[in-house]
């Protein structure tokens, strides 16, 4: 038998059959004590018969309440609507038939049976109760029933209160089980709406800052789009970017972050007009929307007023932090027109803006996409190339400027692409450094230039030593000791026939962690050259500092020694503070029998250049080398 009674969602099946339980222990309790008043009301009257009928009843109903007890429910109901039709049925031809109060009890039958019955029971019931109808009737006209209606007294008026008070307790229990349900569905609707609410405003808004997120500025913008077909008008896309967000978020900690990112939001909300938009994209990224706009012209005001609002200082922990941003902007219809197009684009512009030295704003150009997709291609290819065994090391000697031998060389690396022929290092280096392919391309040219290097040894070609450049990014990975370690472990060369060429910008960058594994490379025997020397953050503090052995002068410095007293200075005075601090000097870019002759003036001791050679194959400085050896033999 299914119930009909209500339960809530957190009731677990155990809850509702207790809930059910206790509605037929107080059904239970009504209708006894109503058979039980109608068994008082008959004795005083001397109805034996009704008597023994309603005791009877009261007898099987104690039967089902005790089965109730027991949690057989079901059992119990339907033993409680077949002694009520038969008791009430019986009272009814045992006194006056249809006149008989009895019928009063019929709802109350329906009533209990919608409650812990099914439709079908219902149905049922009531055709029962229509059948017992028409049997009274059949009764009465057989003569089968004979008494007439009796005169109102005060039994049948206590029998008809009582009949009708079990019949109002019932439906006060359904009311109040139908009550409690509604109320339950509208706390239950008013909860759904309020999750719709969150749901909506964490799918389309910033939880930290509430400017809409990157969806729903992406629905604006295409609105705008829209809009500005229709009107023959363009729309903006700002894209911004803090510039030193992440200062603040590491020295204050992330919760004056957090702190900041509200306050940026609620200055840039001030400065907009009605119908732009301020959205945060992620982190420190924010995205402007400006709609129906006149000209370039404006959209570039926009943009320095934005730059204005923020360079305001901001208060933070009792600090006034100034905070820069750069902005990349692209417009409808020009730079795209579509969202994902225009916001593309708009993020490449702020990159500019990045590079073109921060608090700044940029527009979009198509060239900005050229570099871009040049860039994945390069990316991409030197992937390819690494596998594919594109990439080359070639070797440009060094010599001695006084003996004219040669004592090893500087280890330069070389693409040869399949169709684009030699790819110039200055194209694809910064490609692989952005990339972190560097690390890669790193390893690989130092485990081949000290494979080289230890096969010119066995050659007999002498204690050549290999130069080899390292960009700042491997020695940020903190792992470059150890893979000049294995390098020189798997090649078995000498330690102290490898040098390391490092950038002034490395030595600046991080001095302290730096000079220790300077110091535990130099232990191991491995040389330590500055390469480019004169073109960075030149001191004689570092140098002092630094386990270095050499310093290499810019080819640009030692090129223009015969045309600028003013570079050749600079190189005599490079020499000569080298020569101050102990330190070898290896001139770069030395192309004619001049230059040669001004550096040996000066008393450098090594140089590299077109004098000599350019940079070549292993197998062609291997040549190089025994033809050098032999017109010297």
């Amino acid at each position: 038998m299914s119930s009909s009674l209500p339960a809530t969602p957190l009731q677990s099946p155990g809850t509702v059959l207790t809930l059910q339980q206790r509605r037929l222990q107080q059904i239970l309790w009504a209708v006894m004590a109503a058979f039980g008043t109608a068994a008082l009301m008959s004795f005083s009257k001397g109805g034996y018969t009704s008597v023994a009928l309603e005791l009877v009843a009261l007898a099987l109903l104690g039967l089902a309440y005790r089965w109730n007890h027991r949690g057989e429910l079901a059992r119990a109901s339907q033993w409680m609507l077949a002694t009520l039709i038969a008791g009430i049925f019986g009272l009814m031809a045992a006194g006056e038939g249809l006149y008989d109060e009895g019928t009063l009890a019929f709802p109350a039958i329906l009533i209990f049976a919608g409650m812990f019955g099914s439709r079908r029971m219902l149905w049922v019931l009531m055709a029962w109760l229509q059948g017992a109808l028409v049997l009274l009737f059949v009764l009465h006209q057989t003569g089968v029933i004979r008494a007439a209606s009796a005169p109102v007294d005060l039994q049948r008026l206590v029998m008809m209160v009582a009949i009708l008070a079990a019949i109002g307790f019932f439906v006060w229990l359904l009311t109040g089980d139908l009550h409690s349900t509604l109320a339950q569905l509208a706390s239950e609707k008013e909860a759904l709406a309020e999750s719709h609410q969150r749901i909506d405003v964490l799918a389309h808004r910033d939880t930290l800052t509430q400017l809409p997120n990157r969806t729903l500025a992406k629905d604006r913008l295409e609105q705008l789009l829209l809009q500005a077909r229709r009107d023959q008008r363009m729309v903006a896309a700002l894209y911004l970017d803090l510039d030193n967000f992440k200062t603040v978020n590491d020295s204050l900690g992330h919760a004056v972050g957090d702190e900041l990112l509200c306050l940026v939001a609620e200055r840039l909300g001030s400065g907009l007009r009605d119908g732009d938009t301020v959205a945060r994209l992620s982190g420190d990224e924010f995205l402007i929307l400006l709609g129906n706009v006149h000209s370039e012209e404006a959209v570039a005001a926009s943009a320095r007023q934005v730059l204005q609002l923020l360079a305001r200082p901001f208060p933070l922990q009792g600090l006034d932090v100034v905070v820069t941003t750069s902005l990349g902007i692209a417009v409808a219809p020009r730079d795209g027109s579509d969202v994902d197009e225009l916001l593309k684009n708009a993020d490449l512009a702020m990159y500019r803006a990045k590079d073109s030295g921060r608090n700044a704003f940029r527009f979009f150009d198509a060239s900005m996409n050229e570099n871009v997709v040049e860039h994945l291609h390069m990316a991409s290819g030197l992937r390819t190339a690494l596998a594919h065994g594109e990439l080359q090391v070639h070797y440009q000697p060094q010599f001695d400027l006084h003996s004219g031998r040669i004592i090893g060389a500087e280890a330069l690396v070389r693409w040869k692409h399949p169709t684009l022929g030699f790819v110039p290092p200055g194209k694809f280096i910064p490609v692989a450094e952005r990339t972190g392919l560097i690390n890669e391309v790193g390893t690989w040219v130092l485990h081949r230039a000290c494979l080289d290097a230890q096969a010119w040894r066995q050659q007999g070609l002498g204690a050549l030593t290999v130069a080899v450049n390292v960009s700042p990014l491997q020695f940020h990975r903190d792992n470059i000791e150890r893979e000049v370690a294995n390098a020189l472990a798997a090649c078995q060369l000498p330690a102290d026939a490898l040098e390391l060429e490092l950038t002034e910008s490395l030595l600046v960058a991080d001095a302290h962690h730096l000079s220790e594994v300077l110091q535990r490379l130099r232990a191991q025997g491995v040389q330590i050259a500055i390469d480019d020397f004169g073109t960075g953050y030149s001191n004689l503090a570092y140098l002092q500092r630094f386990a270095v052995h050499r310093l290499k002068i810019d080819q640009s410095f030692v090129r223009r020694m015969g045309s600028s007293t003013h570079d050749e200075g600079i190189v005599r005075a490079i020499i000569e503070m080298a020569h101050c601090l102990g330190l070898q000097v290896v001139a770069e870019g030395v192309e004619d029998a001049a230059m040669l002759h001004r550096l040996q003036g000066f008393g450098c001791e090594f140089g590299q250049g077109f004098h000599w050679s350019p940079a070549l194959p292993a197998e062609g400085f291997c040549a190089l080398v025994r033809n050098h050896q032999d017109s010297a033999a």
